[in-house]
């Protein structure tokens, strides 16, 4: 600064220093999983996973190796999210490796309770919110309890559902019946959302199907944005 009559003037030589910028919010990260026998549920993945990554979200993929190449969803690649194909083994080898992959994430989704059951141990771990999806279950997909050993199946999917259902920040069902079957599980906080792929026999026109993945989406993200805190925020 030069001094003129007793004040200060700027000093055109002198450098301005730039205005400090805020430092700027890490992206949220999801991981999605999608368990063993649950293929039915690959298009619903691919639709909510492959969203997110243009709308700001940086996805990753979690799903046995068969599931990835039978269920197309390699191709979330193209849209920016990760698929890792989970190896086959035991269960503790698959929480392992959840584990490892929520490192870098906000926010655990698992489709379905039987994909809930190791990502309670990843979200556990980590203290990360887990989103569970409560869908449909095919038709036929029910232990029948007449038959050989049924009962026991049948006692093993109560005690994953209650596991899964008592761990979950949020489970997220697909109609009015599965929400009370949710709570009955021991879910804190059920909530009724659309699926964003019709089910069979449903054969909505293209516009519709869009319109339901749209709203699957939106209703996704604010779910996210309200349990999740991303790192340095």
């Amino acid at each position: 600064m030069a001094t003129v009559g007793g004040g200060l003037r700027p000093d055109r030589r002198a450098r301005l220093l730039p205005s400090p910028v805020p430092p700027r919010r890490p992206r949220t990260g999801v991981l999605h999983l999608l368990g063993a026998g649950e293929g039915h549920l690959a298009p619903r993945v691919r639709a909510l996973a492959g969203a997110l990554p243009a709308r700001g979200i940086r996805a990753t993929v979690c799903a046995p190796a068969e599931l990835v190449e039978r269920g197309g969803l390699g191709g979330l690649v193209a849209l920016g999210a990760e698929v890792v194909p989970l190896p086959r083994g035991s269960l503790s080898r698959w929480a392992a490796e959840l584990r490892a992959r929520s490192a870098e994430v906000d926010v655990v989704h698992a489709h379905g309770p039987a994909g809930g059951l190791p990502a309670v141990s990843a979200a556990l771990r980590r203290r990360l919110p887990l989103v569970v999806g409560w869908p449909v279950r095919p038709v036929g997909d029910h232990p029948d309890t007449l038959a050989p050993g049924g009962r026991i199946r049948a006692g093993l999917r109560r005690a994953a559902e209650r596991r899964v259902a008592g761990a979950a920040t949020v489970v997220l069902a697909d109609t009015p019946e599965l929400l009370d079957h949710a709570r009955r599980r021991g879910a804190r906080d059920a909530r009724l959302a659309p699926a964003p792929v019709p089910r069979p026999p449903a054969m909505p026109r293209p516009g519709d199907r869009v319109a339901a993945e749209e709203r699957a989406v939106a209703l996704l993200l604010a779910v996210y944005d309200e349990f999740s805190r991303p790192r340095g925020s």
